[in-house]
């Protein structure tokens, strides 16, 4: 599950690295097209809004599996580890309950609604740019999942040790 893990965090930060490295390159052709040539580009601007769209997908997929999403803490901090796992388990569940609902079942409608809008600069199907949400949809739910495993490991092994505890002082 580690291995899966790493390789998935180290694909996904590869691709949104590479994401913003081409859309700082496109932002400075832009600039430098605009104001030194004197000729705008015309597909600069849709491209770093479709760029943006899929790294923000991606990255919002890579936050929530190495649990560095944005969160209060002001509650948890104040209750016991194991209340603060199962809470993190419920927490995992909903972030695969809104993947599946919001992002798998609603970027898919809204991608083949969109099939056949076609955009202006780059003449690409924008279902295609939509296709970002199942995907990070899916990324999310892979998370989760082995999110959730991890933790009832955990669960498992602290009851594996207050058990062995216990018998030592027997």
């Amino acid at each position: 599950m580690d291995m899966l893990r790493k390789k998935l965090d180290q694909i996904l930060s590869s691709l949104c690295c590479l994401l913003l490295a081409v859309m700082v390159c496109v932002a400075c052709w832009q600039v430098i097209s605009r104001y030194v040539v004197g000729v705008p580009s015309t597909t600069s601007e849709e491209l770093l809004r479709f760029s943006l769209v899929w790294l923000s997908m991606l990255g919002m997929a890579l936050v929530a599996g190495k649990n560095q999403h944005i969160s209060l803490t002001l509650l948890m901090d104040k209750v016991s580890p194991a209340v603060q796992r199962w809470w993190m388990i419920i927490l995992q569940i909903t972030f695969a309950a809104f993947s599946v609902w919001v992002l798998i079942i609603g970027g898919l409608k809204i991608s083949s609604i969109s099939m056949l809008q076609i955009s202006p600069a780059l003449g690409i199907p924008m279902g295609k740019i939509y296709y970002a949400l199942p995907v990070a949809g899916g990324l999310i739910i892979i998370y989760s999942l082995m999110n959730i495993v991890d933790l009832v490991k955990a669960m498992n092994t602290q009851n594996e040790s207050g058990a062995a505890m216990e018998k030592q002082h027997d």
